[in-house]
């Protein structure tokens, strides 16, 4: 099972992609790449937290079964993110910029809040 550091790590990862994305001048193009790597990002902050306490979901359902019992006040975002991130893969759905940018500070709010409590214990 990966451990929280290698979750980090898989966050950060995902982070360049995703500035990559926001850079470039056909960004447009990649909504729905920005906004799947938005959730990634969040999945991952999350799953770090869940690992240091020893957790490791089997799933989008379970980890989001988790969010939804153990990390309440992020739960409502976290779910919007998954949603999202389902109609960019599955739905010939587009993007608007105003839409990319709620979803993508979503998923800042997400990291923030793990790592306030990755930073208490």
């Amino acid at each position: 099972m990966p451990t929280t550091q290698e979750h980090q790590n898989k966050q950060s990862g995902t982070q360049l992609a995703l500035s990559d994305l926001e850079q470039s001048q056909n960004s447009p193009q990649h909504a729905n790449w920005i906004v799947t790597l938005a959730f990634y990002k969040a999945l991952h902050a999350v799953d770090s937290y869940f690992a240091k306490l020893g957790v490791h979901p089997k799933g989008h359902w379970q980890r989001e079964q988790y969010v939804q019992n153990h990390l309440e006040s992020i739960h409502q975002q976290y779910l919007e993110l998954y949603q999202a991130s389902i109609i960019a893969r599955y739905e010939a759905h587009t993007y608007e910029l105003q839409e990319i940018t709620t979803l993508v500070n979503d998923s800042l709010s997400i990291e923030a809040h793990i790592h306030t409590l990755l930073a208490v214990d």
